[in-house]
C-alpha cells in the first residue's frame, strides 16, 4: 500500500543516503552517530506530517458530517414544500410538474379538445349574511373537499376554485379520448349532485338550514391550455370561446341541474337523457349554442348499474352490495355511491316516533 506521505525528492535522497550508510559496517564512531541523529530528525518531521495529516483527516470527517447533516435538514424542508405545493395543485398538474414534463415558462402552451365543466352554489352570496363567518367557512371548505374528492376520482383537472364556484377540465393528456372525457365529465357532475344531501346534513350540523343546490354547465371543444401570465408568476389554465360556453351554460342553468352545449350532448347521447333547452348566443361566439339539460341516465343504462336502493313512501329496501375493485365500472361505481348517500341522506332525516 503506498504511503500517504509524500516525500520531497530532497528528503528522498537524504533517506536513501542515511539508510545506505548506517547499513554499511565500514561506518562507525562518530559519522554512525551522525548519521542516526539526522535519521531521528527526519523521522521526527515525518512524525509531524502523520500528525497533521490525522488532524486534516479528522477535520473532514466532522465537516463531511456537518454536511449530511445540513443537507438531510435540507431534503426534509424540500419535502415539506413539495408536499405543501401538492395541496394547491391538482393531482395531474403536481404530477406533470415534479415529473418535468410541463415548462414552466410563461408562453408555453398547445390546443386541445376539452371538456370544460363550471359550477357554483345556488344563493351562496345571500348565505354568507347570515352565517357566521367560522361556520361559512367550514361549510365551504366540506363542500369543496367533497367536490375535489369526486374530481379526482373521475379524473378531472382542478382549474380553481373561485369563492364557492369550481372550474373542471377533462381531456388534458396526449392518449385522452375526447368522447370517454366527455362521459367521465357529465358522470362527475351526476355524482356531484347526487352527493349533495349528505353535504346538506353535514351542513345542519354547523347551524345552516340553507338548501344546498348546484348549478352545473358543461361545453366540450378545442380550447388553448398552459402557462398564462408574467415572467415571475404563471398559471397553467385554459382559455378560449369553449371555456366562455361553459361558463355561460353554467349561468344559464336552473337550479340543481346541469346543463350541456351540443357538442357535449353529441358524445354522451347513449349514456344520459335529455331535455332540449334552445339555443343561446355567446359573447365572442358567432354561432348560437345548442343547450340541453340533463335528466338522467338512460333507462339502459341505470339498469346495467343493478339499482340497488328501492325508496318508499315510509323507508327503503337497500338491496345487496357486490363491489370488485376490479371488475366494477366507473358507472357501478358511481350507482352504488349514489344509492348509499341517498339512503344514509334518508336515515339522517328520519326522526324516530315517540
Amino acid at each position: 500500500m503506498e504511503s500517504p506521505i509524500q516525500l520531497s525528492e530532497a528528503d528522498r535522497a537524504r533517506l536513501e543516503q542515511l539508510v545506505a550508510m548506517l547499513g554499511d559496517p565500514s561506518v562507525q564512531g562518530e559519522q554512525l552517530r551522525d548519521g542516526s541523529l539526522a535519521l531521528a530528525e527526519l523521522a521526527e518531521r515525518l512524525g509531524q506530517d502523520i500528525d497533521d495529516l490525522a488532524l486534516m483527516y479528522t477535520s473532514v470527517i466532522e465537516h463531511s458530517t456537518g454536511l449530511e447533516n445540513e443537507l438531510s435538514e435540507r431534503n426534509d424542508q424540500i419535502s415539506l414544500l413539495i408536499e405543501k405545493m401538492r395541496r394547491y395543485l391538482s393531482p395531474q398538474l403536481y404530477g406533470r410538474i415534479t415529473g418535468g414534463t410541463v415548462d414552466a415558462a410563461a408562453g408555453s402552451h398547445q390546443r386541445r379538445n376539452l371538456s370544460v365543466f363550471f359550477s357554483d352554489i345556488v344563493g351562496f352570496t345571500e348565505l354568507t349574511d347570515t352565517v357566521e363567518p367560522e361556520s361559512l367557512s367550514q361549510m365551504l371548505n366540506s363542500y369543496l373537499d367533497e367536490m375535489a374528492r369526486i374530481c379526482d376520482r373521475w379524473g378531472g383537472t382542478i382549474d380553481k376554485f373561485i369563492g364557492d364556484a369550481v372550474m373542471i377540465f377533462f381531456g388534458d393528456d396526449d392518449q385522452a379520448d375526447p368522447i370517454q372525457c366527455a362521459k367521465d365529465c357529465v358522470c362527475m357532475a351526476l355524482e356531484m349532485q347526487s352527493s349533495l344531501p349528505v353535504l346538506e346534513e353535514k351542513w345542519r350540523s354547523y347551524g345552516s338550514s340553507h338548501l344546498l343546490r348546484i348549478r352545473v354547465g358543461i361545453n366540450s371543444g378545442y380550447c388553448t391550455i398552459g402557462n398564462f401570465g408574467s415572467s415571475s408568476r404563471v398559471d397553467y389554465t385554459i382559455i378560449g370561446g369553449n371555456v366562455n360556453v361553459a361558463a355561460r351554460l353554467e349561468h344559464q342553468c336552473r337550479p340543481g341541474s346541469i346543463l350541456i352545449s351540443g357538442s357535449t350532448y353529441a358524445m354522451v347521447r347513449d349514456l344520459v337523457e335529455v331535455q332540449s333547452m334552445g339555443m343561446i348566443q355567446v359573447k365572442g361566439v358567432a354561432h348560437p349554442v345548442e343547450t340541453y339539460e340533463v335528466i338522467g341516465r338512460r333507462p339502459e343504462v341505470t339498469a346495467k348499474t343493478q339499482r340497488i336502493l328501492v325508496e318508499h313512501e315510509t323507508g327503503f329496501d337497500l338491496k345487496s352490495i357486490r363491489f370488485d375493485t376490479q371488475a366494477t365500472s366507473p358507472l357501478e361505481r358511481e350507482a352504488i355511491r349514489d344509492s348509499l348517500n341517498r339512503a344514509l341522506a334518508r336515515l339522517g332525516s328520519s326522526e324516530p316516533e315517540s
